[in-house]
């Protein structure tokens, strides 16, 4: 299983969100090969079905934020998505990065860097995702380079239910009276928390219990993540976010 705590890490690591969103078109090869030039830990992406079942990796329900295409994901086939430049809306030099397969994700990240991936459930409420996802993990040997998360409790009941080897985490916004007994209940690994509803009570105390904090933060001053203690600091520009920790001390 992925080790996530600075307990078990030595030190908080730096998560490049969707790649390195600030760097290259969000979710891309580019994005992901910025991160990693960056200096990120580990790189988050979102996944998704398409109408014929491949997994993809792509945040928005429907395309037309990054393509001008009005459709649902869930509507389309991977041969149709496959055509579409989702790299123009962020830069013309872009203009050929195509929305990647997750298996091809994994095969370019296997053994050089993990990968937290966000199960996009909402408004296609299907358990093939979990499925697929944890088959195509498996089939690339990477059970131990991945954490999965999502905001679908369910979804990541699913995921330990087919294979509890794999590290799963639950995101979540707003305050919780019993945090603790909700992790424990999902039997995750890993808490994602926004910022502003966190106290450094609270991650401590998921901490003791066993728990790695990731800290879900866009701004660009990181004394609050000092401030806080957590584990991990998701960053849309992950270079920028390492260096600011540096200064910090806490790297």
């Amino acid at each position: 299983m992925l080790k996530l705590r600075k307990a078990e890490t030595g030190r908080a690591l730096v998560m490049g969100h969707r790649g390195a969103e600030a760097l290259a078109p969000e979710n891309t090869m580019a994005a992901f090969e910025a991160g990693l030039k960056a200096g990120a830990d580990m790189l988050e992406l979102d996944v998704q079905l398409t109408a014929d079942g491949r997994v993809i990796v792509f945040h928005d329900f429907t395309l037309g934020r990054k393509t001008m295409d009005p459709h649902w994901v869930r509507d389309v086939t991977w041969e149709e998505i496959r055509q579409l430049d989702v790299g123009s809306w962020f830069d013309p030099s872009y203009a050929d990065q195509r929305v990647p397969l997750l298996e091809e994700v994994l095969a370019w990240a296997k053994g050089h860097v993990p990968l937290c991936i966000d199960l996009k459930t909402g408004f296609a409420f299907n358990h093939r995702l979990e499925e697929r996802v944890v088959e195509l993990v498996e089939r690339s040997q990477t059970v131990d380079e991945v954490v999965i998360i999502a905001w679908d409790q369910f979804a990541l009941r699913r995921v330990k239910a087919l294979n509890p080897e794999i590290a799963t985490g639950v995101a979540l916004c707003g305050r919780f009276v019993d945090l603790i007994p909700l992790a424990r209940s999902l039997e995750v690994n890993w808490l994602s928390l926004w910022w502003e509803h966190s106290t450094s009570e609270e991650v401590t105390q998921a901490q003791e219990a066993g728990l790695a904090v990731n800290l879900v933060m866009f701004l660009p001053d990181y004394t609050e993540a000092v401030r806080l203690g957590v584990d991990i600091v998701e960053a849309r520009d992950p270079g920028q976010a390492k260096a600011a920790l540096r200064d910090l001390g806490v790297l």
